[in-house]
């Protein structure tokens, strides 16, 4: 249990089949919180990055250390896994199939055929989410973990933006930032989203890509808030480039109701607020 960002005084290994264990994983680690029926966190592992050495893949990384570790083999009331990728695409409800599903993402994205696709619903949008995930794993977190869902990345983070009161007259932007792309969306009124991802690898990259969309969508710099959360802290190199251009800029926090340990730094839960905001949205 050393990798714990904190335990609370609650936690009790006995009960574990009371509570709820997110795990977020991406092909360079991984992180997990247990919440209590309460929606309140009582563990929080810090992001243990994998073994890159040819004779560890990723994968099999991911699997080792899970067997390892002592609170990812006790029982749990419910499993979610969240899977941080660019390789995802939206499909509208009404085209849905699995069929559908294979042939538009092939048209996108390789998929490896170590690779399966997955999907989850999106109601907000009236659309499915499809994004591949590794078969391995796949396989694995079914047999070790009893009623495990799998989410991508993005359902917890398009839902909370769409759930998100939204502006007449000047929208807000909603960005979730990770290593070389991040996703945009901005919420509309009528339902004509504006939802993209975007690669990039350096910080004056990312700022021109955001300050880009603020211009081809016609958004008022002064008026339109750009909210972001993610891989992202307030003193980045990024946030205070956009802070010259733009009126409004706001790293997003962890909602209120998810009690967090007040010795760290509250800005040190950003990568995390995915893997918490999941609960929410099941």
């Amino acid at each position: 249990m050393n990798d714990l960002v904190f335990v609370d005084t609650s936690f009790d290994k006995n009960k574990t089949k009371e509570y709820t264990l997110s795990i977020q994983v991406s092909l360079d680690g991984f992180s997990f919180s247990i919440l209590n029926s309460h929606l309140k966190c009582i563990a929080l592992n810090q992001f243990i990055p994998f073994k890159t050495n040819s004779d560890n893949n990723p994968i099999n990384s991911f699997i080792e250390i899970v067997r390892n570790n002592e609170l990812l083999n006790l029982d749990f009331k419910d499993v979610s896994l969240v899977w941080i990728s660019d390789k995802a695409l939206l499909i509208p409800s009404e085209f849905f199939s699995e069929d559908f599903a294979y042939e538009s993402f092939q048209l996108s994205h390789h998929l490896d055929k170590s690779d399966c696709l997955q999907w989850n619903e999106i109601t907000e949008l009236k659309a499915w989410i499809v994004f591949s995930f590794p078969n391995n794993i796949n396989e694995f977190i079914q047999s070790h973990f009893k009623n495990s869902i799998l989410y991508h990345h993005c359902f917890p983070f398009y839902k909370e933006a769409l759930n998100q009161k939204i502006a007449e007259n000047h929208p807000q932007v909603f960005l979730n930032i990770q290593n070389n792309f991040f996703h945009v969306i901005i919420p509309d009124r009528n339902g004509k989203h504006f939802i993209n991802t975007f690669s990039y690898s350096a910080s004056s990259d990312l700022a021109y890509y955001i300050l880009n969309i603020f211009k081809q969508q016609k958004l008022n710099n002064e008026r339109s808030k750009l909210i972001i959360d993610g891989l992202v802290q307030e003193d980045s190199q990024v946030i205070l480039l956009l802070k010259k251009y733009l009126g409004q800029v706001e790293v997003k926090l962890l909602p209120s109701e998810f009690r967090i340990n007040k010795s760290i730094p509250h800005q040190e839960y950003n990568q995390f607020i995915n893997l918490l905001n999941l609960s929410r949205c099941e």
